[in-house]
């Protein structure tokens, strides 16, 4: 096994850093990475305070932390938590093929939690009876699904974050800009079974675990077998992934990559309901996407142009250089204020007003206080079928009042190409249109975010009249004069687990009623869209 081992890592070198105390010794930030060797011992990836490489890399990987038992155990808790969570939502496991990757194998494997997952499987079936079992695997896959498919058409709708304050002559927030209509679903038979994506040199499967009638589904008599922890698992390197789980294997890896959470689709969901423009969509958790080099050229602004702090330690607003534009404002003690308390939004920002977070020029590290809404998604997200609006998304896990759980992301563009959108964009459409007053000349380009093509799970969150979220505007990746911000999405209250994540698509309407600026009855306009949202305080429709 000597030819399996881990070649030792190059010397770093400490003499000549800075950071250190006096007894030369560097503080850890903790630990941001873990994998497993063939033997079972972990070696974790730690970041250090106060250090970093030339490149500004600060990370070593340790055999062991002796002196930092408590942030291995921390560790160690979260993972596992981690990976219960994963194996109580799905059996299935991804395995490479040929797996000849010896010393990634067991990381890989731990990370899409084995071990928890093999516990669950009612148990081990046997290969006695494999013809059989394929002749049945077979059979299910043309009995037709019980369930009626006719869902209602699903309505979206796509706005802003305006500037409120409700008077005859005050900014107002803008209207709905853009709506879609969708297409009713139609729900086929059911299928099930193991799809394979064929690459150059490398073929991957999703094997599940879970058993029907203590037995697993074959879908090829002559199949290749790999010895997985004593396991045979057969594979089919025939088709290429498609519907359902295509789009969990891709959105998964581009989450995985930015260390987001897991992206979960419901089983409702079927491949023939995922269309072809959805097996082409490109997933970015937290960035734009550029199609216009001129565009990226302008959100890309030099460093230099950033105020940054020079704070260790955030918690001072009032001396933090880079919060001096800042209008976020503690308004019982009408002083100058983080958006942010102990990590979750504190509903200081006014509507509005833009939040803005430290930067990368800033001198505060990553765990920063007022760094929240750039940091990778926390939350596992399942996307859903509704019962009136199409697809939805929902949290697995319980929300708390203030949480903010991600980024709307998609293709950035200026705000006069989107009316030469083909029409199936627009209602993923999205103006960044926080600070502009409505009725009045606001200076400066404007820019909307197109998530057809290119986002990540905020673009099925449907409409609400009692929405359980609202949107504010953030900048960290570069400065408010480019009018570039992105749009941050946060629980209003405390959000039980599977409720369907919602937002109000016409805000002012609900601001303009609660405020008793429309006391006579709201005529409905020619092209508005009937509201299918349900809640008991529905206004019936929502604004186009």
């Amino acid at each position: 096994m000597d030819m399996w081992k881990r070649s030792s890592s190059p010397e770093e070198t400490w003499s000549d850093a800075e950071g250190g105390n006096e007894n030369g010794e560097w503080p850890i930030k903790g630990i941001v990475g873990e994998e497993i060797n063939p033997d079972g011992t972990s070696v974790y990836e730690v970041r250090w305070g106060n250090w970093s490489r030339k490149d500004g890399t600060n990370t070593t990987w340790q055999t062991e932390i002796p002196d930092r038992a408590d942030l291995v155990n921390r560790w160690k808790r979260h993972q596992r938590s981690k990976r219960n969570s994963m194996a109580q939502e799905s059996l299935d496991i991804e395995v490479a093929w040929p797996d000849d990757d010896v010393h990634n194998r067991f990381t890989f494997l731990r990370a899409q939690a084995y071990e928890e997952k093999k516990l669950r499987r009612p148990g081990v079936p046997s290969a006695a009876d494999w013809d059989k079992e394929i002749d049945l695997a077979r059979r299910r896959t043309d009995e037709p699904d019980a369930e009626d498919g006719n869902a209602a058409s699903r309505l979206r709708v796509r706005r802003g974050t305006s500037r409120s304050t409700i008077s005859s002559d005050s900014p107002r927030p803008t209207s709905v800009k853009r709506t879609r209509r969708g297409t009713p679903f139609n729900t086929p038979p059911s299928s099930s079974g193991r799809d394979v994506t064929e690459g150059s040199k490398k073929l991957t499967t999703r094997i599940s675990v879970k058993s029907e009638h203590a037995s697993t589904s074959a879908w090829s008599s002559k199949s290749s077998s790999s010895d997985v922890k004593g396991d045979i698992m057969f594979v089919r390197p025939m088709e290429p992934l498609r519907g359902r789980v295509l789009l969990l294997s891709n959105w998964n890896r581009a989450a995985m990559e930015v260390g987001a959470a897991a992206i979960h689709i419901s089983s409702a969901i079927t491949d023939a309901e995922i269309g072809q423009h959805l097996e082409k969509f490109k997933y970015m958790e937290k960035k734009y996407y550029f199609g216009d080099p001129e565009l990226q050229s302008i959100f890309e602004v030099d460093k230099g142009a950033f105020l940054a702090c020079t704070c260790k330690r955030c918690d001072r607003p009032s001396h933090c250089q880079c919060q001096a534009e800042s209008e976020v404002v503690n308004e019982r003690l009408h002083n100058k204020a983080y958006a942010y308390n102990k990590g979750l939004f504190s509903f200081c920002a006014s509507q509005g007003v833009e939040v803005i977070e430290c930067n990368k020029s800033c001198a505060c590290g990553p765990t920063c206080s007022n760094r929240v809404a750039q940091k990778p998604r926390d939350i596992p997200i399942e996307i859903f079928k509704t019962r009136r609006c199409g697809w939805g998304a929902r949290s697995t896990v319980r929300l708390p009042r203030g949480k903010v759980l991600g980024i709307y992301t998609g293709r950035l563009l200026r705000r006069e190409d989107v009316d030469n959108l083909p029409a199936e964009h627009i209602g993923y459409v999205f103006d960044l249109d926080g600070t502009e007053i409505r009725g009045q000349h606001n200076a400066g380009a404007k820019f909307s975010v197109d998530s057809y093509d290119y986002g990540n799970w905020t673009r099925f969150i449907n409409h609400s009249c009692a929405p359980n979220m609202k949107v504010f505007s953030v900048v960290f990746d570069t400065i408010q004069e480019v009018n570039m911000p992105y749009v941050a999405f946060v629980a209003v209250r405390d959000i039980p687990a599977g409720e369907e994540l919602t937002i109000d698509y016409d805000p002012s309407a609900a601001e303009e009623i609660s405020a008793g600026t429309r006391k006579e009855k709201r005529k409905m306009s020619s092209t508005a869209l009937l509201c299918k949202c349900g809640a008991g305080l529905c206004r019936g429709w929502i604004k186009q």
